[in-house]
Parts: structure tokens; C-alpha cells; sequence
């Protein structure tokens, strides 16, 4: 279910989309050359099914939590800057997370907003030169409102990235776009579901596999990254979630489980995406 965005986003379909990635330079051997390194890369980046589902599989679950509440997507401030990488790169993820929806709802001026977006933020991360195409053709796909072109664009654009920062080696802020693609695709979902409560489509949240996967990345965290206030709220707040969901065990949880955990989850994206200083001391409005 959209629980399971955990590393789908960044970490999950590289693999599937190769040879279509590959096309673009049209090389076979230097394709299984890469095929070889990016395997080994994904090892040590710890990707496995559980966190990184197919990409396919995520559109279709994304459906079943329809609707999704579109004021909450357009909450997103597409033109936000961090001064940290942390925050741009979880940023990034949520703007992909929303992405999927904004297909969904075939909102063709969204796509376009969003394509530019996305490019922003790549820049900002470093691998701006990866995405620029990849950006263009999202915008021109949605000015098009070719949608089912639009989804493997999408996938395509979260592949490029993926094997962009796994190219520089930079394993923590792989793991942090994966990390913001999730947590904004989890508050989507408990957002929808508190609104529309429904056991079966509260049955999708309990995910325990993937919130365990993020709360080991965050716990870690190079020491100096993972003291700073922000990393702790959100480990701290993810761990709360955690057990809420699993006490629920087996049976989906209750409505006001549902709803503590939107809370929650909606304390961690706005703490994600508040005034934060290049070392992490956060900026909350209460």
C-alpha cells in the first residue's frame, strides 16, 4: 500500500527500468557493466523488496486511498530552500510522493510546476545535470496530458536520480530522499484514511517492515547529523508511530489510532519542511 513508499521512489525500480534507462545511450555492454556496479551499490545501500517495492505496484495502491486530499498535495511549497541537504533531500522525496498523486488526478499545470520543481531541487542536491531531460519531458507530458507516459516518466526520473547519487557515493542522502518520498506518501495516506476511515483501507498503514527500515537509517545517521533537534523529533515521533501501529497487530488499526498517527506524521512533515540552520537546530512556529 502508499506505506510501502519507503525506498520506492529513489531505491526501488532501477533494476526494471534499466534497459529502458539504457536506451538513451544505447549501449548494451556498458548496460550490464552498470547493471553489475548498480547491483553492488544497492546492496550496500541495503535495498531489498521489502523497502523497495515495484514502482508499478505503488500506482496501483495509491488508487485505494483515493481521495486523496489534493489541498494538503498543493500545501507543498514547491520554490522552498533549505540551507542543509538533509532537508533538500527529503524535500525532493515529497515533491516525487506527490507527484504520483497529482497523475492520478491528471492535473496537467501541476506536472509542470512540479517538473520545474524537481529540477530545482536536483540542482540543489548536486545532480541537477541528470534530471534537466528529465524534467522537460515531465512538463511536456503534462501540457500533452499524456498520463499513462507520464507514470514512466516518472519512474524514469526517480531512476536517473537514484543512480546520480549513488554515483557520488553519497549513501545518507539516498537514503533521505527515499525517507521524504515515504513520509509524504504516509501522511498522505493517514490523511485520506482519517478523513474516509474504513478498516480495510486502514489495514494498508501497518507497514512495520518498512517504518523499522527508516527508523535504523535515521538511527544511523552520522552521529553529528543524527543529534541535531530535527533528526531527533523525527526519530523520536517515527518510533511513537511505530509502536501505536504495532499494537494494533493483526487487526487494522482503529480510527483514533489512525488518526494520533496523522498527527503525528503531520508533526514530522511540517518539522521536515520548517526553517531549519545548516546544522539541523529547527525554527517551529508553534
Amino acid at each position: 500500500m502508499l506505506s510501502r513508499l519507503a525506498a520506492v521512489f529513489f531505491l526501488g525500480a532501477l533494476s526494471a527500468l534499466h534497459t529502458a534507462v539504457a536506451q538513451d545511450v544505447g549501449d548494451d555492454m556498458e548496460q550490464d557493466i552498470s547493471e553489475s556496479s548498480e547491483g553492488h551499490q544497492r546492496e550496500e545501500l541495503g535495498v531489498n523488496e521489502t523497502t523497495a517495492p515495484p514502482i508499478q505496484k505503488l500506482l496501483l495502491d495509491l488508487d485505494s486511498f483515493q481521495p486523496i486530499p489534493m489541498k494538503l498535495v498543493e500545501s507543498n511549497d514547491l520554490n522552498a530552500s533549505f540551507p542543509n541537504r538533509f532537508q533538500t533531500a527529503m524535500h525532493f522525496g515529497s515533491i516525487v510522493a506527490d507527484g504520483f498523486v497529482i497523475v492520478i488526478n491528471e492535473r496537467p499545470q501541476s506536472i509542470q510546476n512540479l517538473g520545474r520543481a524537481l529540477l530545482r531541487q536536483a540542482r540543489a542536491l548536486g545532480v541537477g545535470d541528470s534530471l534537466t531531460k528529465r524534467a522537460a519531458s515531465l512538463i511536456d507530458l503534462g501540457q500533452r496530458g499524456d498520463w499513462p507516459k507520464l507514470r514512466e516518466e516518472l519512474i524514469k526520473t526517480q531512476a536517473a536520480v537514484e543512480a546520480a547519487m549513488m554515483n557520488l557515493h553519497d549513501e545518507e542522502m539516498a537514503h533521505l530522499i527515499s525517507f521524504g518520498g515515504w513520509l509524504r506518501g504516509f501522511q498522505l495516506a493517514l490523511n485520506a484514511t482519517a478523513d474516509n476511515y474504513t478498516p480495510q483501507r486502514a489495514g494498508g498503514l501497518s507497514k512495520l517492515d518498512v517504518m523499522s527500515y527508516f527508523i535504523d537509517r535515521l538511527d544511523t545517521l552520522n552521529p553529528r547529523l543524527k543529534q541535531t533537534p530535527l533528526v531527533s523529533l523525527l526519530l523520536s515521533k517515527l518510533k511513537t508511530i511505530y509502536n501505536i501501529s504495532s499494537k494494533a497487530g493483526e487487526r487494522p488499526p482503529s480510527q483514533s489510532e489512525v488518526k494520533d498517527m496523522r498527527d503525528l506524521v503531520n508533526e514530522m512533515e511540517a518539522a521536515a519542511m520548517s526553517k531549519a540552520d545548516d546544522k539541523g537546530n529547527l525554527d517551529i512556529r508553534e
